[in-house]
């Protein structure tokens, strides 16, 4: 049985909606540097999925969607990099604390 178009609409409405909320709020009360790369990515993949309920409700052509899959590429180009710079900071500092991003300073 599927859905009704504007049904599935609403759903994919309801969960970028759902995702940010979720996503700020991990932003907004982690402690730890990873817990806040988690929540940075669900919000930009919040982000990504309004982008796309957007295209299908606007029927967008074939040209918006090569543009939100290179903004999906470049956010995991992004992940990658955050996820080294993390690595190194907990080498050196033993601790992904949030109170290290004030000591680390240049």
């Amino acid at each position: 049985m599927a859905l009704d178009p504007v049904a599935t609409a609403v759903l994919v409405y309801a969960a970028a909606v759902v995702s940010s909320a979720a996503g700020i709020y991990g932003i907004m009360t982690s402690k730890s540097l990873l817990r806040l790369l988690v929540s940075i990515e669900t919000f930009f993949n919040s982000v990504i999925l309004s982008a796309a309920y957007i295209g299908v409700v606007s029927r967008a052509g074939p040209g918006y969607y090569s543009l939100l899959l290179a903004t999906i590429v470049l956010t995991i180009a992004e992940i990658a990099i955050v996820a080294a710079i993390l690595v190194l900071v907990y080498r050196r500092r033993r601790s992904l604390a949030t109170g290290l991003l004030r000591e680390l300073k240049g």
